[in-house]
């Protein structure tokens, strides 16, 4: 502490970087309330007379709220909203161009803000911020939910656009405008060799924090230790201005060699890093939502309880053997930033979130490119959408060997590792690499495709070899395992096919059904179905639940619903098809595609059979919290689950867990999806085949009552057995083995 006191006193040239709210002035009801006045401004003024030192304010206020600054402190240099905006010697530039696409965004969280008193949204030039702080405690838990899922879904058709969560705010910017960005401006306008002292107090000024080199400091402003990446820790507004003070007077007597201690506030951050070494480590490329609230101890006394966020079932399934085990969940933060790959840590009651941003390029290159358009069409078979790229192999490959890295640095080289899905298939390969001695096991959640398809990737032979590496691969179903251990015979021959046995389970992926049937018999707060069963006026529900994507065979679907009314016309006016599709990978020119033709074939369908009482499709481009979902699947008396070629599909099980068992509805189901293999009592079809898609919709109209309680009867057996809980408890007794 002493030695990096000394070199912030003595350093020929200083750079300081300092946030506003939180940090050098206390945090006010709204941005309006707080004002530069006072102590703080009498600091700044001292700090911009030193010699050899430059003054940088680097806040996430918006320009009009600091224009009064510059003139009061004119050798000051500032960086507002998050550095959008830049003023040196008096003058502002913008850094970006603002973004007339958060228009919409902003009307719908000015509607959502409308109905919580005390909420505001804040509009800046790149970005756009919605405000809970004043809202009554009680209701604040809704707001921040609602908040995500308008977000989440925009978010998805606005690559340009992240997601930033902010105490008691949700912050929707630019990708490049966040406070690192800013730092490398103000190093720009500083001596070239100036040491960098940067003080901030949220999440935001982490982006500054992992932006420093080794010789520059960083100073966390918290109350209560909690996981950063600067090295220092001061307690509050008050102790910066204490250290401030001290260190001004520091180095005005530095030159008579005067020994000054450092501060006693002054104490190290806390670690990064988790303290121990973790049993299980899990990684995939993105880290999901926390499923639980950060810990106490990381938080201030008077702090509100932290919202727990929905999560999937996958997520909590694998909560308990994480808790277990001093458990580490990591991956991808979905930022980019310079130089990335800095890992970062979260603690939860649970298990320990541990996260990393990309480095520039990556996001397109590996993400968007290897992942999603090489990858994800092989695997499930569609060889006409394939890409090959090198420079995306070998992006692939550097951030394959990254993930190990970091796995290692976070736990390791002797926790059990799970790795999970097609992004990370060269990890086991890489960890053994890096000396890794504990088990490693790799679960993949999408379809394996047939020899001849997967051999058209240029480097299939060094795949599968790397994906033997792992002690344990566990696949959805008995088919995708059989392709896979013909895959491994062809291009590695017998010691492949060998190896590919003994390491390949059949476990597959179920949901927490439980959720579904209690949610399936609530009518959700939202009043979201009053809509749905108002447009029914009695009629027959079909229901489609999916991404929009092109493995989900939505056009398909569709034309088999035009078909059915074309050659069973009794169902006219007596059948609704809704078809809610979830935005994603919009970046994708395909799914753009997609989108269009879906839109287009729902247009000429309602144009050729609708009536002015009845519109035969209605087609949700947005998505559903579960319990809304859950209740929508009860209202259906068909659930339309028909991709043309998926791993699993959860749809199946979630629409059998949310019926009624006294008056089910009936699941059509695709024959090429993982789920068909153990719900044989489905109504299967086939996909491709557009009549006799319309012929099993006829079928399962008229399915007796009886008929479908002993169908759905089996199938929820199916469901409640192979449940969320028992996949992870499998795989994990296997892996151990």
């Amino acid at each position: 502490m002493q030695a990096v006191w000394q070199q912030l006193v003595s350093a020929g040239q200083l750079l300081v970087a300092l946030d506003l709210d939180g940090t050098m002035i206390p945090f006010a009801p709204t941005p309006h309330d707080a004002k530069v006045e006072g102590e703080a401004a009498e600091l700044l003024g001292e700090l911009e007379k030193l010699s050899n030192v430059t003054v940088g304010i680097i806040t996430g206020r918006p320009r009009n709220l600091v224009d009064d600054l510059p003139p009061r402190f004119p050798s000051v240099l500032f960086a507002a909203e998050h550095g959008v905006w830049r003023c040196a010697n008096g003058t502002w530039e913008a850094a970006l161009p603002e973004l007339p696409q958060l228009d919409e965004i902003q009307h719908s969280l000015l509607q959502l803000a409308a109905k919580h008193p005390g909420a505001l949204v804040e509009r800046k030039s790149c970005s756009v911020c919605l405000h809970w702080r004043r809202v009554d405690p009680a209701r604040q838990e809704a707001i921040a939910a609602a908040a995500e899922v308008i977000v989440d879904e925009w978010l998805e058709t606005h690559p340009l656009i992240e997601r930033l969560p902010v105490a008691e705010a949700l912050e929707v910017r630019h990708r490049a405008a966040h406070k690192g960005t800013a730092l490398g401006w103000l190093r720009t306008r500083a001596p070239h060799d100036a040491m960098v002292l940067a003080i901030g107090d949220d999440i935001t000024d982490e982006d500054v924090f992992v932006s420093l080199r080794d010789t520059d400091v960083g100073i966390l402003v918290a109350a209560t230790p909690r996981r950063t990446q600067a090295g220092l820790r001061l307690p509050s507004p008050a102790a910066v201005h204490r250290f401030l003070h001290s260190l001004i007077e520091a180095r005005k007597q530095a030159a008579l060699a005067a020994p000054y201690v450092a501060p006693e506030e002054l104490v190290r951050a806390r670690s990064p890093r988790p303290p121990l070494e973790p049993r299980l480590i899990v990684t995939s490329n993105r880290l999901p939502a926390g499923p639980d609230k950060v810990r106490p101890d990381t938080q201030p006394p008077d702090a509100p309880a932290p919202r727990q966020r929905e999560v999937g079932g996958l997520v909590s399934a694998l909560v308990p053997a994480l808790a277990d085990t001093s458990g580490i969940w990591l991956g991808w933060s979905g930022l980019e930033r310079e130089p990335g790959l800095r890992l970062r840590v979260e603690d939860g009651d649970s298990y320990i979130r541990a996260q990393f941003d990309y480095p520039p390029t990556w996001r397109q290159k590996f993400y968007l490119g290897f992942c999603n358009q090489s990858l994800w069409p092989l695997l499930h078979a569609f060889t006409s959408r394939v890409r090959y790229l090198d420079d995306e192999w070998t992006c692939y490959c550097d951030a394959n060997r990254a993930y190990a890295e970091l796995v290692v640095e976070a736990g390791g080289r002797s926790a059990m590792v799970w790795v999970q899905d097609f992004h990370l298939m060269l990890v086991g390969r890489e960890l053994r690499r890096a000396g890794h001695r504990g088990r490693i096991g790799f679960y993949l959640h999408v379809p394996f495709p047939p020899l001849d398809v997967f051999d058209t990737m240029p480097w299939a032979s060094e795949m599968i070899a790397a994906l033997l590496e792992y002690d344990r691969i566990g696949l959805q179903c008995q088919r995708w395992a059989e392709n896979f251990i013909a895959t491994a015979r062809g291009l590695l021959g017998a010691e492949g096919e060998r190896r590919a046995r003994d390491q390949v389970r059949v476990i597959g992926v179920g949901i927490d059904p439980e959720r579904f049937a209690d949610a399936a018999s609530t009518l959700p707060e939202n009043g979201d179905l009053g809509t749905f069963e108002s447009m029914l006026a009695g009629r027959q529900l079909i229901l489609g639940v999916d991404r929009l994507d092109y493995s989900k065979g939505i056009p398909e679907r569709l034309e088999a619903f035009a078909r059915l009314l074309e050659r069973f016309p009794e169902w006219r006016g007596k059948v609704s098809f809704v078809q809610v599709s979830v935005p994603t990978r919009s970046e994708v020119p395909e799914y753009a595609e997609l989108r269009s033709r879906v839109e287009s074939l729902v247009g000429r369908i309602n144009g050729a059979f609708g009536e002015a009482d009845w519109t035969p499709v209605r087609y949700l481009y947005r998505s559903y919290d579960q319990a809304t979902l859950a209740r929508l699947y009860r209202l259906a008396a068909v659930g339309l689950v028909t991709p043309l070629r998926d791993g699993m599909n959860l749809v199946a099980k979630e629409y059998v867990a949310a019926q009624d068992p006294a008056d089910p509805g009936v699941l059509v189901l695709s024959k090429f999806c993982g789920a068909a293999e153990h719900m044989t009592l489905a109504q299967l079809t086939n996909p491709y085949h557009v009549d006799g898609v319309a012929s099993d919709l006829d079928a399962a109209l008229r399915m007796p009552r009886e008929e479908r309680i002993d169908r759905n009867g089996a199938l929820r057996a199916i469901v409640w057995e192979e449940t969320a809980s028992a996949w992870a408890r499998t795989f994990l007794d296997s892996l151990r083995t």
